[in-house]
């Protein structure tokens, strides 16, 4: 009787510690399914899913995620943690030209939103300068924050 409460006891034990490597990722697939996670959410305007699934991507395996992960904070009412993401971004020189333009303008938008004219204005700038078309649109909207500021 004892030998087979002992068996008994081991499968619950082992069957626990299964469930909570699986509930830990120890069982999934990594970035690949949290990737895919991210990306639905954030199609689907999940924003605060999408965060939470991106976040636990490694950006230097998975760089393409930075622009919807800055995005969904600014969505959600975060610039500062867009800013966090973005400035590595905006050094970082790998990106294709079209990337590096629209994390230009992601940055100024942020920097706008978190109430830093001045860097907004700074990146606003470089992002015409580099030819992204919503960049007058934001700089024109970038003007009249200012002017109501200092009325």
């Amino acid at each position: 009787m004892k030998k087979i409460a002992s068996i008994i006891i081991g499968i619950i034990a082992a069957l626990g510690i299964i469930a909570i490597a699986k509930n830990n990722y120890v069982f999934s697939f990594g970035d690949s399914e949290r990737l895919d996670k991210g990306w639905k959410a954030y199609e689907r305007k999940e924003y605060n899913f999408a965060i939470t699934q991106f976040v636990t991507v490694d950006l230097k395996e998975h760089p393409e995620i930075v622009l919807p992960l800055a995005d969904s904070y600014l969505e959600v009412g975060e610039p500062y943690n867009a800013i966090r993401y973005l400035e590595p971004a905006y050094k970082n020189k790998s990106y294709s030209t079209d990337d590096h333009t629209k994390i230009i303008n992601l940055l100024g938008i942020a920097y706008i939103e978190d109430k830093d004219y001045k860097r907004g204005r700074f990146f606003m700038e470089e992002s015409r300068k580099q030819g992204n078309p919503y960049s007058e649109r934001n700089l024109k909207i970038l003007d009249s924050l200012e002017r109501n500021q200092n009325k």
